[in-house]
């Protein structure tokens, strides 16, 4: 795949056009990946040059390799996106694999004892990321992309600028995260005092912002509220998910914990133990940011609390004598 396709792919899918939003970063490095693949399995044939038939070919081959339905449905996204609106081809009517049923797989979700013993186990930067990524139903990258600026005390919410779909809302910002994050944007500050003194401090800005106000990307209020640890070109750039990644897994093993949990999964304990906690699922759809309420319904499938046992329901006559299947 030629540089100068790759970086006119990036260009069209960092900009909302008519019917469609920006794609997320996370979003363009996935659908790159899959373009890279395409590019190799048509025998390196230039871009310009790419049909419908190549697209075809591509589908069955990775059915016959063993590839998902959902794999297989976010490479012909990919493969489609590029089709629209970078290169404006028609690749006509597509003879695809017989669509399959994509089961939801059931989320494992943390209880709060055990999320407690995880934070434990974080340090620093880590923990206040997985604090507000649990406290505030934060997708991973938009935390990482937070600015001191989003942080709104006073109404105790998080602004969420150009999260999934390019979309804007408010979140909550829990009481008990108030104190630790009026200390960490102190800290934020003295660290963006230093980078000024060096003769760094500059951090890039949305859209033509910069343009527009040019002392602004020097401003405390414009950097990112989770920095990174390394300058480049007098920026310094914000934390990426795998540093969170890698700690989160690591304090996960110190809590013995054997199920798997990511980052992800503190979203996914955010929208159950929110549900718990007596808010509507309709608030709740709000704060996650999602723009279907299916979507909100994968996030709290997994709730168990909603059932009770009938072994809970014994009759006083069995509660009476020991049970035969009381442990020893």
């Amino acid at each position: 795949m030629s540089a100068s396709f790759s970086e006119r792919f990036v260009e069209v899918a960092r900009v909302p056009a008519v019917g469609r939003g920006a794609l997320s970063e996370r979003t363009i490095k996935t659908y790159r990946h899959w373009l890279k693949r395409f590019f190799l399995h048509t025998g390196r044939k230039p871009a310009a040059q790419w049909c419908g038939r190549d697209v075809s070919r591509w589908m069955f081959d990775l059915k016959a390799e063993g590839y998902a339905p959902k794999s297989r449905n976010q490479a012909l996204c990919a493969v489609v996106f590029a089709f629209n609106h970078v290169l404006h081809l028609d690749p006509g009517i597509l003879d695809l694999p017989a669509a399959e049923r994509c089961r939801p797989t059931l989320k494992t979700i943390p209880t709060r004892e055990e999320i407690g013993r995880i934070f434990a186990g974080l340090r620093g930067q880590s923990r206040m990321m997985a604090a507000v990524i649990y406290g505030s139903g934060l997708r991973v990258q938009e935390c990482c992309e937070l600015r001191v600026k989003d942080l709104d005390f006073a109404n105790l919410t998080i602004r969420v600028h150009g999260g999934k779909g390019g979309k804007d809302r408010l979140t909550l910002l829990p009481m008990l995260l108030v104190e630790p994050l009026r200390r960490w944007v102190e800290w934020r500050a003295a660290l963006h005092g230093r980078d000024l003194a060096e003769g760094a401090g500059l951090v890039d800005l949305p859209g033509r912002l910069a343009g527009k106000y040019p002392q602004a990307p020097r401003e405390l209020r414009w950097q990112y509220l989770f920095p990174s640890a390394a300058i480049r070109a007098q920026r310094r750039w914000y934390a990426v998910p795998e540093g969170l990644q890698k700690a989160l897994r690591k304090a996960v093993a110190a809590a013995g914990i054997v199920r798997p949990v990511t980052p992800h999964t503190l979203r996914h304990a955010f929208a159950t133990h929110a549900m718990r906690a007596g808010n509507d699922v309709m608030t709740i759809k709000d704060l996650l940011g999602h723009e279907s309420l299916e979507t909100t319904m994968i996030y709290l499938h997994a709730d168990a609390s909603r059932g009770v046992s009938p072994l809970d329901l014994a009759p006083a006559a069995l509660e009476r004598r020991p049970s035969p299947l009381a442990l020893a």
